[in-house]
């Protein structure tokens, strides 16, 4: 039986571990008012799926029918519920704004004869890997197969925000839904991704490789492993960004809950004003640290560079010495640092089957596998071309002991 996940679980878990924890594992039971732009959206969503479906019966709807459809959603018992965070604006202009956005779409695309229409809000489910322990789960919007010949996977989206060619070229999101349908209908050679900015009325399309969609499934699955690993360690850090003011998780957020401890009072079972004491002597402390550790690193260049012109290996002072040790070491590109011959390296890893074991780790595949000499012949030949030499040096101190002390 495969562990299902879906592109909003990892999405989820991407964004903040701990509200992942909350919403998923611990499933915690707190009131979760509707948002305005997530009702807009499954209302278009819901009058455009009505449209097709319509259409798919060989009629096509009345404009004034489909938008009835659309403003129906919104006279239901979640209205009173919906929550609208924008400054300014009201739910009705949330319903105005999606009437507006629809009938702009049903001038443009009537009589909506892009082609044949093969799914409509279209469960997908695929094996991620080869023995199927994790699979991925979702829904597409439409697809359809157009006079070309090509199969069309579109995706609506209701939000003011346009996105740009790039991102969309590498979305991890419509990657999934093709990999998913390739496996349901791998009869399909050509496959074009389609994403409908129904505000903006304007449409972006892309063509994604085979070997885009392998990086797009390798991606989710190490994003798999890093959350079953959590799961395992119970390892759930908060990850705190703008977001966290629109979490409903965040009275129960160990990240939040000493901030309304002080803000509001409330009867938790901790001293809050302790609490902030501590946290002003540490952050002190910690910012003279980071002063001291600052001079320290660049006193140690100072001294790497007068030694190196003085070939020295030791330096005397007066209450002490300091050895100076320097070496050439090598290792692996990071991410950071070479964000394309990571990516190389990794792809090597997973056909390896090393990505099993870790999240590509370079300093474990260099210092655990690479250099002694674990990996076959022909991956180490292969991984060798990676290798980058970098400076490295070791101060060593000791301190003369004064008169009178022990």
């Amino acid at each position: 039986m495969s562990i299902k996940y879906s592109f909003s679980r990892l999405n989820s878990f991407d964004a903040c571990p701990r509200q992942y924890k909350f919403a998923y594992i611990e499933k915690a039971q707190v009131e979760k008012p509707v948002s305005v732009e997530a009702f807009m959206g499954a209302s278009v969503h819901h009058a455009l799926e009505k449209l097709y479906r319509f259409k798919d019966s060989g009629k096509i709807m009345p404009v004034e029918d489909f938008i009835k459809v659309y403003l129906e959603r919104w006279e239901g018992p979640d209205k009173a519920s919906i929550k609208v965070t924008v400054e300014g604006m009201a739910v009705e202009d949330y319903i105005a704004n999606g009437e507006k956005a629809l009938r702009k779409y049903y001038e443009k695309y009537h009589p909506f004869d892009e082609g044949e229409i093969i799914g409509l809000e279209h469960f997908i489910n695929f094996p991620l890997d080869p023995e199927g322990r994790y699979a991925i789960t979702g829904k597409i919007d439409k697809i359809v197969k157009r006079p070309d010949g090509v199969l069309e996977i579109v995706d609506y989206k209701t939000s003011r925000s346009l996105i740009t060619q790039p991102i969309l070229d590498d979305d991890t999101q419509m990657g999934l839904y093709q990999a998913g349908v390739n496996t349901q209908w791998p009869q399909f050679d050509q496959v074009e991704l389609k994403q409908v900015f129904l505000v903006k009325d304007i449409e972006m399309k892309t063509v994604m490789p085979p070997d885009k969609i392998d990086e797009i499934k390798y991606r989710a699955f190490q994003k798999i492993l890093e959350i079953e690993r959590a799961i395992k360690e119970d390892d759930f850090k908060p990850k705190e960004s703008k977001l966290c003011d629109y979490c409903v998780f965040f009275s129960l957020c160990p990240a939040k809950r000493h901030f309304l401890a002080l803000k509001d009072d409330s009867e938790e079972p901790f001293d809050a004003a302790a609490g902030k004491e501590l946290a002003e002597r540490y952050l002190q402390l910690i910012q003279q640290r980071k002063t001291i550790d600052s001079e320290l690193d660049a006193l140690k260049d100072d001294i790497l560079k007068y030694c190196e012109a003085a070939d020295l290996a030791k330096l005397e002072g007066d209450s002490g010495y300091i050895k100076l040790t320097i070496y050439k070491g090598e290792e692996f590109p990071s991410a950071t640092k070479d964000p394309a011959a990571f990516l190389e390296m990794s792809e090597l890893a997973r056909r390896a089957k090393l990505d099993e074991c870790f999240k590509l780790d370079v300093n474990a595949l260099y210092k655990e596998l690479y250099l002694k000499e674990k990996l076959p012949p022909d991956l180490r030949e292969r991984l060798s071309k990676f290798v980058i030499e970098k400076k490295q040096s070791r101060f060593t101190t000791s301190y003369k002991i004064k008169d009178g002390e022990d």
